[in-house]
């Protein structure tokens, strides 16, 4: 959610990005470096290793004229444990009480049920708006 502003950004701000790993987000600073910075966003498409469809999923959240604001929300029905404890003050313990409930449940229907998988009410409050509950992607029949 939010804007990446792209002549400003780090190399960890466009790690946070769909599809962009470690060496795409070192050559998109390179190249921003060398070439003065970034006059339009679709420029950002010459980068060695962003193609089209990468391209199409981030360019929503790209900028060079908005200051940074973007947030990576984790969606708490398939996150990991090492994603769960990014989230400020989330304990291992806690990380894991999270994929149990989980399972248990099948999936979280709401962010509120975070507090029934043990995540005490100041946590919660602090750590609701980086989380999110995404429908599960429907699974295809084979024909």
């Amino acid at each position: 959610v939010g804007k990446l502003n792209i002549n400003d950004a780090s190399k960890q701000d466009f790690l946070l990005l769909p599809g962009i790993g470690e060496k795409t987000a070192q050559r998109i600073v390179k190249y921003r470096e060398d070439a003065a910075g970034f006059k339009a966003v679709v420029q950002i498409k010459q980068i060695k290793g962003l193609g089209d469809k990468v391209f199409n999923n981030i360019k929503e959240y790209l900028t060079i004229t908005d200051k940074s604001d973007l947030k990576v929300l984790i969606d708490i029905n398939t996150a990991t444990i090492p994603s769960l404890k990014l989230l400020p003050g989330i304990t291992p313990k806690e990380a894991n009480a999270v994929i149990e409930y989980r399972k248990r449940n099948k999936a979280f229907k709401k962010v509120d049920e975070l507090q029934l998988a043990g995540i005490k009410r100041e946590k919660f409050e602090e750590i609701k708006g980086l989380v999110t509950v995404l429908e599960p992607e429907p699974v295809k029949k084979k024909p």
